[in-house]
């Protein structure tokens, strides 16, 4: 069983086709699993701490590792969860020429967690963390460093950081082009441009979108399909006719073995008066407890169209008022269309949040920013190889 520590972006998204030596296993033609139960917790702590006892290699410590704290990130329990990721990181960071990728893994999954703690530092080190393991193994020329660029300017850009996020998406079109990846180029291309939407520019935008959705070269065919949805989303904002049909038959012509995100409306929190999130209390600085334990899994099916059904919340802690702005924005998500005549089965986890401030007036203690946020993960279960009874 493997499930993913993944960067969660609900922008317009295309595939990232990496090299077959990073591709991560896909669920075997005709089968799809859809409740999966793994080892337990109790199992994987026994299995790290056997690892360690007989002082295994770097790359083991850290494939248990990562199954110990996806264990314990599934539970509920993230701040445990990341303890078992500092832990490994002492042990190995040191290891990145070695293991470039296992360690980049480690830091990738301890940036995640750390976001859904709202450690928004620990969040960015991490992730600016994952481009400096790899390069230390494998060199400059790699295009796995423009993935990690992509990684690092998608973390940028959901902090508030807009022109951070801008540079690194240039940086990695050019790097792509220069590889000869021009379908990873397309892809940086295009979320530069919907970034420009959420910073409220929208003629800005449809600029650039107009000249992705132009591109009919096969390496941007997935970019060129989610360019039109885009576009079709700013025409339905600004009253515009949308040619319905074109689309669909666009949607239809980039159909793959697994479904790929091309757009996902923002998820809207309510506000106060002043502007801030408003979950639940008229507080400004919501105590922190409001924040510890707040998250929802939801499960969703993506159709032979793309579209979205079966929306549902199959389990949680904390308060779920907070979390119906998510499933509404799952529904009205848009695919490329599922290759199954049943869909595919999709989990995600939902944790609410509030990035720490270290900054606060009249205080030297870090408080809660005011400001809610929402993370998700993907807990999506790929089989595996040789399923065995459990």
């Amino acid at each position: 069983m493997k499930a993913e520590f993944q960067i969660g972006l609900l922008i317009a998204a295309a595939a990232v086709a990496l090299p077959a030596s990073a591709e991560e296993p896909g669920p075997a033609r005709g089968e799809q699993i859809i409740v999966v139960t793994g080892r337990s917790i109790e199992d994987t702590r026994r299995a790290l701490a056997e690892c360690l006892a007989r002082k295994c290699p770097p790359d083991e410590d850290i494939d248990a590792t990562l199954a110990h704290a996806e264990n314990l990130f599934v539970a509920g329990d993230y701040k445990a969860a990341r303890r078992t990721t500092l832990a490994s990181l002492g042990r190995n960071r040191r290891h990145a020429r070695a293991y470039p990728e296992p360690v980049a893994d480690l830091h990738r999954a301890n940036g995640r967690i750390a976001a859904h703690l709202g450690e928004g530092r620990s969040y960015e080190f991490s992730t600016n963390a994952i481009r400096r393991s790899l390069k230390a193994g494998l060199g400059g020329d790699d295009i796995r460093l423009v993935v990690a660029d992509l990684e690092k300017a998608g973390m940028y850009a959901s902090l508030g950081q807009g022109d951070r996020a801008h540079r690194l998406y240039g940086r990695a079109e050019r790097e792509a082009r220069r590889l000869g990846r021009d379908d990873i180029a397309a892809h940086a291309r295009l979320r530069a441009a919907w970034l420009h939407r959420l910073e409220g520019f929208p003629d800005t935008a449809r600029a650039e979108l107009e000249k992705i959705a132009a591109d009919r070269t096969p390496a941007a065919r997935v970019t060129r399909a989610a360019a039109l949805v885009l576009l079709a989303r700013l025409d339905r904002q600004q009253g515009r006719p949308i040619a319905a049909e074109a689309l669909a038959s666009e949607l239809r012509e980039v159909g793959g073995d697994r479904p790929v995100l091309l757009f996902s409306p923002p998820v809207r929190l309510p506000t106060n008066a002043a502007g801030d999130h408003w979950i639940g209390s008229g507080l400004e600085r919501m105590a922190m407890q409001r924040f510890e334990k707040q998250w929802v899994d939801v499960g969703f099916r993506i159709g032979p169209s793309g579209r979205v059904s079966d929306v549902e919340m199959i389990r949680s802690q904390g308060s779920k008022a907070w979390a119906e702005p998510v499933l509404e924005a799952i529904a009205a998500r848009i695919y490329t269309p599922a290759s199954r005549s049943d869909g595919e089965y999709r989990v995600e986890r939902y944790s609410l949040t509030s990035l720490w401030d270290y900054d606060s007036p009249g205080s030297r203690m870090r408080q809660r920013s005011s400001q809610a946020r929402i993370e998700m993960l993907d807990l999506t279960v790929d089989p595996d190889p040789e399923p065995q009874s459990r």
